[in-house]
């Protein structure tokens, strides 16, 4: 039976017997796919409708059925033939996991849950339907219940327990449960000692928490049990902190490079870890043609970046959040919820000022959440374009914000939010917390154009891989810095320059702490002594003492910058 492949084609993946299928229905689903292929979308469907009339053999028919709507964009008639192969098939599970995927992949995310729900409730012992279940609350985000359901499939007998415990260890991760997740990973590896996936899993997790010992030693075992492991190799590159020890790695990297073959993404990583250990021997010519080979493999697998669509954005934030909406009072500016959000392009300084005021007694960072984006995207799927929330939706939003933060947060005096996308809700930010605070970090366009160059971030930030690119998008950054100080009251942000605050540490922390209306504390001074966990691509720069090793950076590759220079 032939296959469509489309962004759907993750779908109705269950094998068919050919065999029991009799010849009459082959050759009509043939049919109908040949009449589809001919853009005759009607006539193949009546002539599946026609056959699905008049046969008890229903199934294949309704996976034609089924496969020939999703391929013509029918959503609808395509679900209305899964929920009838549930109903008739002696298995229904790949039916409804069939279901959840679809709706969900429609934006119907509430009725992708209830198709899982329902099969629950049908059959609350069946261990493939509670893990399935638990994996779409999980995208949800609605870890409790997700951990629940994993511990309910695995008490009815599920296949694949080490997975199971896995996701169970993720969601330990993401609520900020360390301690829970490094238990439960430790339980799979006590029972399967060579499971690299949680092997990898904990070996990340002490790295993201300064145990770097511990994180070496498993990145090491998983090289024992698969020596030309890419990512392994990869982050023992970032932890690398002498060039004898970088210099071991080129070598073994390149051994690895020549011995086997390697995915696109795994190439991506290789390469940055030889452009970093490159830089690390100070070898500036090496690093930077192996910055390049990984910045080439992540453009192909990036939309291209639009520079007029992001000018376009930033006009447009500007044109519409002028100085009289950003501070129109839309909610109670009775509410002293303060929290302080930390904005700025990647590499600027944002995480190191995260980790000097988390070390302050009374603020806690919650890191880059994504508690404001997900609850204004209920109400504008695009949250850039979130210009027109009326006063009941920003009431609506700051609650679920606060409840989460809530949730997440062992209610400190001040928290930091860190996410990056915050930058362009600003506006939004002030109008839902009057007395929230932002602190803009700002670096001189060199180096940090460089430093992003020279990180494997995700491919969602496609201006990240091409200079040219990097320096538009700085220069609109910039742009909308400028708009945001000429709008925001003096009291309500501060500009913190990374080359001054690493240069002046003292001086500017003391700056920053009286901006916040916080007292000196000493803890703050040893920021790089915390344990606290770090998931950003700083993790280890943020872990040495305050320096000035990154100044000027870009000196050192000033014949591979003219695309950044005026």
């Amino acid at each position: 039976m032939p296959f469509f492949m489309s962004k759907f084609s993750h779908l109705l993946d269950v094998s068919t017997d050919m065999t029991s299928i009799p010849d009459f229905i082959i050759d009509k689903i043939n049919r109908a796919y040949q009449l589809h292929a001919l853009e005759q979308h009607a006539e193949a469907m009546d002539l599946l409708n026609n056959t699905l009339a008049t046969t008890s053999i229903k199934e294949p028919v309704l996976r034609a059925i089924v496969q020939l709507n999703i391929e013509a964009d029918n959503f609808e008639p395509a679900i209305a033939g899964l929920e009838q192969l549930v109903l008739i098939t002696s298995s229904p599970i790949v039916y409804v996991k069939n279901l959840y995927s679809l709706c969900y992949s429609c934006g119907q995310k509430d009725r992708a849950i209830r198709y899982l729900r329902s099969y629950v409730s049908d059959k609350p012992s069946d261990p493939q339907g509670l893990y399935n279940l638990a994996d779409g609350i999980r995208r949800e985000r609605h870890f409790e219940e997700a951990l629940e359901q994993y511990r309910a499939a695995i008490e009815c007998g599920f296949s694949d327990i080490s997975l199971a415990k896995l996701k169970m260890a993720d969601i330990q991760q993401q609520i900020n449960r360390e301690n829970e997740a490094i238990v439960i990973l430790e339980e799979i590896l006590n029972e399967e000692p060579t499971y690299l996936p949680a092997l990898f899993n904990l070996a990340s997790l002490y790295d993201e928490i300064a145990d770097k010992q511990h994180a070496c030693e498993l990145y090491q075992k998983i090289l024992a049990i698969q020596p030309d492991h890419a990512l392994a190799m990869s982050r023992l590159a970032t932890m690398s902190g002498n060039a004898i020890e970088s210099e071991r790695l080129i070598l073994k990297i390149k051994s690895a490079l020549s011995e086997n073959e390697y995915t696109p993404e795994e190439l991506e990583s290789l390469y940055f870890a030889l452009g970093k250990l490159n830089d690390d021997c100070k070898k500036y010519e090496q690093a930077a043609q192996y910055y390049v080979l990984g910045n080439e493999l992540q453009i192909e697998k990036s939309l291209p970046y639009n520079p007029l669509e992001q000018e376009k954005l930033t006009q447009d934030i500007c044109r519409t959040f002028d100085s009289q909406l950003v501070k129109s009072k839309d909610i109670d500016s009775g509410d002293a919820f303060s929290p302080i959000f930390i904005c700025g392009m990647f590499r600027s300084g944002s995480t190191l000022v995260e980790q000097i005021l988390s070390a302050h007694p009374e603020v806690e960072s919650a890191g880059e959440i994504d508690f404001l984006k997900k609850a204004i995207e209920k109400f504008c799927p695009n949250f850039q374009k979130s210009i027109n929330l009326n006063e009941e939706s920003l009431i609506s939003i700051s609650q679920e914000y606060k409840s989460n933060v809530a949730r997440y947060l062992s209610n400190p005096r001040f928290f930091t939010d860190k996410n990056p996308v915050n930058f362009t809700l600003v506006a939004i930010i002030k109008r839902m917390f009057p007395h929230a605070k932002f602190i803009f970090t700002q670096r001189e366009r060199l180096d940090n154009c460089l430093s992003v160059y020279f990180q494997q971030l995700d491919n969602s930030l496609n201006y990240a891989s091409n200079l040219v690119d990097l320096k538009h998008y700085y220069n609109e950054q910039m742009k909308l810095l400028n708009h945001w100080q000429s709008v925001l009251s003096n009291d309500d942000y501060l500009i913190l320059n990374y080359e001054s605050f690493v240069s002046n540490f003292d001086t500017e922390l003391m700056n920053l702490l009286k901006f916040l209306d916080l007292q000196w504390s000493d803890s703050c001074l040893a920021f790089h002594e915390q344990k606290k966990r770090i998931k950003t691509a700083s993790i280890w720069q943020v872990r040495q003492p305050m320096n000035t090793n990154s100044l000027l950076r870009w000196k050192n590759y000033e014949p591979y910058l003219k695309d950044l220079n005026d």
